[in-house]
């Protein structure tokens, strides 16, 4: 008995920031592969959507919420449906992402990255965080990783230090999470 061929077909392949970066559809779904590693697909996107929900029932108002890592758009999606949440900044480092998020994977998330509450920047989060004047924002989401165990890139590893940790901190209002 042989296997079912496989239906996954390239979409785009590009040399990102940290190595090249592949979007690939499986039949109604995408995959973003990068450096050969599978990293997310649009399958499902539980974590993610409890990771921002989660946070956003235990932040301060005015409700700003930082992402970092943009990924296929859920973590936004699910932003941008909590009522305490008025204003998201996502932090993404690779320029692709966006562009496939503002192309073919926004049906996925209902076209977030249009929502007039939305404002990208295409950046390292750890320089963002470093950079954000104090209390910036309510709530700091990062979904960059799988922690600081499971790196999406080695260059991330210094979001998870002593130095790392205290920029967010720093950049979150008094009450937030």
């Amino acid at each position: 008995m042989s296997a079912e061929p496989s239906r996954t077909e390239v979409v785009e392949r590009t040399a990102g920031l940290a190595g090249e970066l592949v979007l690939r559809r499986d039949g109604e779904h995408h995959e973003i592969v990068a450096n050969g590693v599978f990293l997310m697909d649009t399958r499902g996107g539980h974590s993610e959507r409890l990771l921002v929900s989660a946070t956003a029932d235990r932040m301060p108002p005015p409700g700003r919420m930082l992402i970092g890592g943009l990924g296929a758009g859920f973590s936004l999606a699910a932003a941008l449906v909590h009522p305490a949440v008025t204003a998201v900044e996502v932090v993404e480092y690779e320029p692709a992402v966006v562009r496939w998020n503002r192309g073919p994977l926004a049906s996925m998330h209902g076209d977030a990255l249009a929502d007039p509450r939305v404002t990208v920047r295409e950046e390292d989060v750890a320089d963002r965080l470093a950079a954000a004047a104090a209390g910036s924002f309510d709530a700091i989401c990062l979904d960059t990783d799988n922690g600081p165990d499971w790196l999406v890139s080695p260059a991330n590893a210094r979001l998870y230090t002593d130095t790392g940790l205290s920029a967010a901190a720093r950049a979150l209002s008094p009450a937030g999470v």
